[in-house]
């Protein structure tokens, strides 16, 4: 499931985002052939840019000359930025950074406010009211995506009706972190799932009535997902 991203623009400038200083950048070079993720340092509008040198034991090659090309991506907000700059500098003092060429133009793709964010999440879900005994319920289910507003969730048969609520409780690994994540969810659509030779239902939920820290765990997991899509992390949610 492809995330939702708009238009590529190129008529904004690399000031335009106004990034701040520590913000992760996805470095990489064709040749010697070197991915890692730098941290900006800084950046003067039509001076250049500041990034973090590889770490000595980051197994990046050292043969990365000056005037070497690399290709940049950053994220800023719900934005995905991408130029290619030329290696001007390369110092080790007073710490190890790299000072490149201030781009003259810059993609920049926004990601939609509802992006759907693709995973393989088991999932349980329960009756809404407590004093309620449904048959069938709990039932296990495997989500299949995630956004910060809803799930989907796929079963062998249709759960209930559009407009239905349950509970839904699942499992979130965020970096290191291990969340219990227990929500109430209303079910607002239901279709076959085209990938599915069977009867297998994907099942549309919607997060309820959800506070402040829960909101803030959705937040922070759908966005891990979504570095691991773009390439940033990997899929344990660790740096690459």
């Amino acid at each position: 499931m492809a995330l939702k991203l708009e238009p590529i623009q190129t008529d904004k400038k690399l000031a335009d985002l106004r990034l701040q200083v520590g913000e992760p950048v996805r470095v990489e070079i064709r040749v010697p052939r070197v991915k890692y993720t730098a941290k900006l340092l800084g950046y003067a509008e039509n001076g250049g840019v500041m990034i973090s040198a590889p770490p000595p034991k980051s197994g990046v090659p050292t043969l990365i000359n000056e005037g070497n090309l690399a290709s940049l991506r950053l994220i800023s907000g719900n934005r995905i930025c991408n130029f290619t700059s030329k290696i001007l500098k390369q110092y080790d003092q007073p710490f190890s950074y790299w000072l490149l060429e201030y781009p003259a133009t810059i993609e920049l793709r926004r990601i939609r406010e509802h992006s759907r964010i693709p995973v393989s999440l088991s999932c349980s879900i329960d009756d809404y009211d407590e004093m309620a005994e449904s048959d069938g319920l709990p039932v296990n289910a495997l989500c299949v995506d995630i956004s910060r507003e809803g799930v989907c969730l796929q079963l062998p048969y249709a759960l209930g009706s559009v407009g239905d609520r349950f509970y839904l409780t699942t499992r979130l690994q965020i970096g290191d972190i291990d969340q219990v994540l227990l929500v109430p969810v209303e079910l607002r659509n239901m279709h076959s799932s085209a990938a599915e030779t069977s009867s297998v239902l994907n099942h549309g939920f919607k997060f309820l009535d959800l506070d402040e820290d829960t909101r803030l765990i959705i937040t922070a997991f759908v966005y891990q997902q979504f570095l691991v899509e773009t390439g940033n992390l990997d899929q344990t949610g660790q740096e690459l």
